[in-house]
């Protein structure tokens, strides 16, 4: 089990109902990280708490990645920090391991900070991991059937009254936005309301 941290130190898990894993967090931040990177469409992976081992001024070294998601056209390292502790410390480390083992890492490093997310991407992501919990396929099999038949921009509202499932229905199409079917526009919470990106539109209703 991961140690807490000093900063905001808060140890648990997320469970991935995507790939059926428990992603570990050592901090409040990268809890809500866990959720945001989990919730994105792109995310073929996530691994959490990867050992590193480099070399500094000839001295054997370790560190450790907070995150490594796996995407279709490769792999990003996540560097997870309040932004007061992001230091020349943190960026040499990073330059010494992706020039020596990068390439058996990850294909690009980053530094994730609390000031790179909001506290709406992180609701957000929070209900797509815990609607796609339901695990419930039938309901997202109807509710995708149902998307070409409504507007390219719709509303969970409209969209759980066209799956005939009402609460169901929105939760699955919730759920749905993970798999690239429905896009949530930046800095919009997810509600009934919601004018969502309707991906699975037929081309005569974009």
């Amino acid at each position: 089990m991961p140690q807490p941290k000093k900063r905001d130190s808060k140890v648990g898990f997320v469970v991935d109902p995507f790939r059926k894993r428990r992603v570990w967090y050592e901090s409040g931040l990268e809890e809500s990280v866990a959720y945001f990177l989990l919730a994105k469409p792109e995310t073929l992976e996530l691994r959490e708490q990867q050992k590193v081992q480099f070399f500094q001024n000839g001295q054997r070294r370790t560190c450790w990645i907070d995150f490594i998601q796996r995407q279709s056209g490769g792999r990003i390292a996540y560097a997870v920090k309040y932004k007061i502790d992001v230091d020349e410390d943190l960026r040499e480390t990073l330059r010494l391991v992706c020039e020596q083992v990068g390439d058996r890492i990850a294909d690009e490093f980053r530094i994730l900070t609390e000031k790179d997310l909001t506290l709406t991407q992180i609701e957000n992501a929070k209900d797509i991991v815990a609607y796609a919990a339901d695990y419930d396929f039938e309901a997202q099999t109807i509710v995708a059937a149902a998307l070409p038949k409504l507007p390219a921009r719709t509303s969970l509202r409209e969209i759980a009254q066209a799956s005939g499932l009402g609460e169901r229905g929105r939760r699955a199409a919730v759920a749905l936005i993970q798999k690239g079917l429905l896009a949530v526009p930046a800095n919009a919470r997810l509600g009934d309301q919601a004018i969502l990106v309707n991906h699975g539109a037929r081309e005569g209703r974009r």
